[in-house]
């Protein structure tokens, strides 16, 4: 992840000098080169090097919208632009097609281009890179720098702040949330129930159910602890099964294997990084502790989920794959 926060360009023809620029910048090259401008018939295409055997197409994002739908637009975008390249029979040799956009990394859009790959029996690599990719890239090269962000200076101490501020936020919510931390849940004497809000929601406080993309934007979990880089909750009870070779799933009995049933609590971690502030007092609604998060893992603030023994005397976890 990017340690600095350039300002997405704007304006779609200055992107694509930009990548254009960056991409020469990276190989040491001046080969790669805009493959035409609007109006053109681009093929699927925006910029290429012939010496490098790759093409680049470009997509500048409108950010202010949701972000499930700029991902779906990009993912519609990633195959349309594919479709082009193939039917328009391309005469440029080339080994990789990067997609690249205004908009940030996702693993979901990383999925897709590997997907489509497969799908489409593709001799091509199809490679997705966001702003934050572009961001790592761009951020020691001084003169792109200068030439499309105008004033913006490198702060070389973003990763020590970073780490300071997230220092400070463990060791205030150590302090401020003692009646939690200090003791087992069963001796506590306020409820382990917090309400986890995502700071940009429109539900709250309505219903807290998913919303039209499959999204939430805030829902009720009770307090685990700390973690090294975060915070814990309880969000659900389930039943699993645990069979002899340390395999476990929600399913079916498999043919041919014994099983346990073993009761279980789903606990995910929250990074201090994606907790912007929180209300310990609550308000009218919940009289509770308000955590606000950046729900960005599928409409969930958890970086990652796992599963811990509810049985007296077991200290057995059960990670996802």
């Amino acid at each position: 992840m990017a340690t600095h926060q350039l300002p997405q360009i704007s304006n779609e023809d200055r992107f694509e000098s930009l990548v254009c620029d960056l991409f020469n910048a990276i190989d040491s090259t001046n080969t790669y080169k805009r493959f035409g401008r609007k109006g053109h018939e681009q093929k699927g295409i925006d910029v290429f090097s012939s010496e490098k055997d790759v093409v680049i197409q470009c997509k500048k994002k409108d950010l202010s919208r949701r972000e499930i739908q700029i991902r779906r637009e990009l993912m519609n975008d990633i195959e349309g632009d594919i479709n082009k390249i193939i039917s328009k029979g391309l005469n440029i040799k080339f080994s990789k097609l990067y997609f690249t956009s205004t908009y940030k990394d996702h693993p979901d859009i990383d999925e897709f281009c590997e997907l489509i790959k497969e799908d489409k029996k593709l001799e091509f690599d199809v490679i997705y890179w966001g702003w934050d990719t572009i961001e790592e890239k761009i951020i020691d090269k001084k003169e792109l720098i200068e030439k499309y962000f105008g004033h913006f200076v490198v702060k070389q101490d973003s990763k020590e702040a970073s780490f300071l501020k997230n220092l400070d936020l463990k060791k205030k919510i150590e302090r401020e949330f003692g009646d939690w931390l200090n003791y087992f849940p069963e001796d506590r004497k306020r409820r382990s129930r917090m309400i986890l809000r995502a700071f940009d929601g429109t539900q709250y406080p309505h219903a807290n159910e998913a919303d039209e993309y499959g999204e939430y934007s805030w829902f009720g979990a009770e307090i685990k602890g700390l973690y090294y880089q975060g915070m814990e909750f309880i969000f659900g009870i389930e039943e699993i099964k645990v069979y002899d070779d340390n395999t476990w799933d929600f399913g079916e009995r498999k043919e041919g294997k014994d099983f346990r049933e073993v009761k279980v609590a789903r606990v995910g971690q929250i990074n201090f990084s994606d907790i912007l502030d929180y209300d310990i007092n609550g308000d009218e609604h919940y009289i509770c502790p308000h955590i606000f998060c950046r729900f960005k893992y599928k409409g969930l603030p958890f970086e990652k989920v796992y599963f811990y023994s509810l049985e007296k005397g077991s200290s057995e976890y059960f990670e996802l794959e």
